[in-house]
């Protein structure tokens, strides 16, 4: 799989610089114009809080959803889809499909089994359901994040904080469906000690597109920590 190469080759690089390259996203200016921002209610996806409160909700950002470069347009599209059961289009500025440049799709999660935690090395057949109140937050920072909008207040990354889950692990994999009135996102992958990576997709129930039906499909491939992202012993 073509993206499943691209981690490999840039997985380990990108590692140790996530937390760096996020603390930079607040310092550096990733817009591609100058001048005011008319962009509002970009967290109405928040979960209640405003983005600035989820951005400090005790989960880490220490995941990330990726593309190939070449599918910057098919990953422009899905991330488009996703944010229209509560944003338009133009609210959403340029983000890289290879989180790069200060954009990017960042994520951080907390995944409880019903049965205790993960054994990450132990990869056996049983059926674990994970808990209902495990959570995913995602967090797109576009060319806007940064810039002030037409208040003069700088336009924050776009959240999407999830708090009702279900799923569940099964030797090595794990297929998590995380949900709210919006939609719901779903993670379907494999995991080892080290990470849990896969294809992430969206199912809308709504949209702000007048005539549209609620988009779904395919955000991008997924990576993230996996002792980070699940509860390990």
């Amino acid at each position: 799989m073509g993206i499943q190469n691209l981690f490999e080759q840039t997985g380990k690089a990108r590692r140790g610089v996530v937390v760096l390259a996020l603390a930079m996203l607040s310092l550096t200016g990733c817009s591609k114009e100058e001048g005011a921002t008319p962009i509002v209610g970009r967290d109405a996806r928040a979960g209640g809080p405003t983005g600035t409160t989820v951005s400090t909700s005790g989960l880490s950002l220490n995941g990330w959803v990726i593309a190939q470069s070449s599918q910057q347009s098919v990953f422009r599209e899905g991330l488009v889809g996703l944010l229209d059961a509560n944003l338009p289009e133009s609210y959403v500025g340029y983000v890289s499909a290879e989180a790069q440049g200060g954009t990017g799709i960042f994520l951080a999660g907390r995944v409880d089994l019903q049965t205790g935690v993960l054994n990450a090395a132990n990869t056996n057949s049983a059926h674990m359901n994970i808990r209902t109140d495990s959570r995913l937050l995602i967090m797109v920072y576009d060319e806007f994040t940064g810039r002030p909008d037409a208040s003069g207040v700088n336009v924050g990354p776009i959240p999407i904080y999830l708090t009702r889950a279900t799923g569940y692990v099964q030797g090595n994999r794990a297929f998590l469906t995380f949900s709210d009135s919006h939609g719901s996102i779903v993670m379907d992958g494999t995991f080892n000690g080290q990470t849990f990576e896969g294809v992430m997709t969206y199912d809308n129930t709504r949209t702000v597109s007048s005539g549209a039906s609620p988009a779904a499909g395919e955000l991008g491939w997924f990576q993230v920590p996996t002792c980070q992202f699940f509860r390990c012993n």
